[in-house]
């Protein structure tokens, strides 16, 4: 083998070199992406089950009424306090999907009808908070997000997931992982 062959040879292999790095810093790109989408889903299920964003629910759908005049003096101090802490989680939910941090669908099959719901007894106190702030922009995520999820009829499921999913099965092998790992935990 000549010097002008493995000159070549030594071209090819740097060239697949350089190939197989954009390839991995492709998949690498994607994980990452991936990774960023479950973390935030995590958040966002964080958020959705926490005692205190349950309570504030909760709370404002027992009180419809009094929800949608909140800025009334009178309305408890604990009721604003569940308004304020709907208003601003999903302000910030609105956020992260508008920028594709976390999948319009994962926050319509967590949330989309209670999100709506809380849209519709809220709006009107959003409205009466921007004309007395001055500031047409206050949660304008959240009712951003309750309009994308009304105007999408596709993401609305008409049964539940106890009877769309019914067939659903566990992945190959799924078991026999559990009865391993519950054996090491034991150990």
């Amino acid at each position: 083998m000549d010097l002008q062959s493995l000159a070549n040879l030594a071209e090819i292999f740097g060239a697949l070199l350089v190939i197989g790095g954009i390839i991995l810093g492709v998949m690498e790109i994607r994980n990452y992406r991936t990774q960023r989408q479950e973390k935030a889903a995590m958040e966002i299920m964080r958020a959705f089950q926490s005692p205190d964003f349950t309570h504030a629910i909760q709370l404002v759908m027992e009180h419809e009424g009094d929800s949608r005049e909140c800025c009334d003096p009178e309305v408890s101090p604990e009721l604003l306090k569940a308004v304020m802490l709907i208003s601003t989680t999903l302000e910030s939910i609105g956020l992260m999907v508008y920028r594709r941090s976390v999948p319009f669908r994962l926050v319509q099959q967590l949330m989309g009808g209670t999100i709506q719901a809380c849209w519709s007894v809220l709006s009107s106190y959003v409205s009466a908070v921007r004309v007395k702030a001055g500031r047409a922009s206050l949660y304008e995520w959240f009712q951003w997000l309750a309009e994308r999820l009304a105007e999408h009829p596709e993401y609305h499921d008409a049964e539940g997931a106890y009877v769309k999913y019914s067939d659903w099965r566990p992945e190959r092998g799924s078991a026999v992982r559990s009865a391993s790992n519950s054996n090491r935990d034991i150990k």
